[in-house]
């Protein structure tokens, strides 16, 4: 596996890219990993590059990028909200088409959390396939995020102290951004989909995908669940065992389905 760093073009800032690539061939199907709130490519505990490898392994090129503000993206944290990140994952999956390793038309998403909600809204994109795990999915409706409201008033920022330790500024815009880019954008998405939900997340609420699962009427969706785990398959705890198994069920889908 070669990994090489990327940075793209997207309206006033760079992107970020990590791409890996198999160890031999020529033009490969690819997945775009995005990662969830206020995380990162490289954050919970390499989360998204333990699934990148194992992707990598399976012949599939896979590209995971730092959204807005976060990781190596200089973009304004006071930008931190779904347009821009919407334009960045958009400009990152034309940039892969773009790349003389990849085939531009077997070039699938795979969202985290906040990703999956990113995921399904730019399932406008010509994408292979849809992954959302513990996605944000209800795009029709706005995201409940816990922040201290009287701080925000007052301060104009609200201090987000995140899974993994960090502490962050979230700004209005997130919130706003939210309202102004509900959608239901997957229900014309005719490509498969693949679900996973740890039954337990204390989170991001599991009904959320199971409840889409079970009463979207879409054919082309699959699931699958995971018990006894938390938002991010108890990587921050260093124990990979649910991680593992969520891998175990992704990439043989994935291999099938792109």
């Amino acid at each position: 596996m070669k990994e090489v760093l990327k940075f793209l073009k997207c309206m006033n800032h760079e992107v970020p890219m990590l791409v890996d690539f198999p160890d031999s061939g020529d033009r490969f199907p690819t997945v775009l990993l995005i990662h969830g709130f206020m995380s990162g490519k490289s954050n919970d505990n390499h989360m998204l590059k333990r699934i990148s490898q194992k992707i990598t392994e399976a012949s599939i090129i896979a590209a995971r990028i730092d959204l807005c503000s976060m990781g190596e993206n200089l973009c304004s944290r006071e930008q931190y909200g779904m347009k821009v990140m919407i334009a960045e994952v958009k400009a990152s999956f034309k940039y892969l088409q773009s790349l003389p390793e990849v085939d531009e038309n077997r070039v699938g998403l795979l969202g985290h959390s906040l990703g999956g909600r990113l995921a399904f809204t730019c399932s406008t994109l010509p994408a292979k396939l849809v992954i959302a795990l513990n996605g944000a999915i209800n795009t029709m409706e706005p995201i409940e995020v816990d922040y201290d409201k009287e701080q925000m008033n007052k301060l104009g920022y609200s201090i987000i102290r995140t899974a993994d330790g960090r502490v962050e500024l979230l700004f209005p815009r997130f919130e706003k951004d939210i309202k102004e880019t509900l959608n239901n954008n997957i229900k014309q998405f005719s490509n498969p989909i693949l679900i996973g939900v740890a039954t337990s997340d204390p989170t991001l609420n599991p009904e959320i995908s199971l409840n889409f699962i079970k009463n979207c009427h879409m054919s082309n969706v699959d699931s699958f669940t995971v018990d006894d785990s938390d938002h991010t398959f108890n990587v921050e705890s260093g124990d990979f065992s649910k991680l593992n198994e969520v891998i175990a069920k992704v990439v043989p889908w994935l291999s099938e389905h792109i």
